[in-house]
């Protein structure tokens, strides 16, 4: 959708779509919390920091 903004092109169909999934998600945590789900959601945000940690670095072995 943002390259079809920054063309300059029409994006109904794409932000609709976006919406509907959206409107979809907000379904599924209203189920959940309905079935118990009690625990806090993370944010967007918390969710990205999780997924780019890198991989800590390995220590070079001496050579011999």
């Amino acid at each position: 959708m943002r390259n079809q903004i920054n063309q300059d092109l029409d994006c109904t169909e794409s932000a609709l779509r976006l919406m509907a999934l959206r409107a979809d998600i907000l379904l599924l945590v209203d189920e959940w919390k309905v079935a118990g789900g009690s625990d806090r959601l993370p944010t967007v945000e918390e969710r990205l920091k999780a997924f780019s940690r890198t991989a800590p670095k390995l220590k070079a072995s001496p050579r011999r």
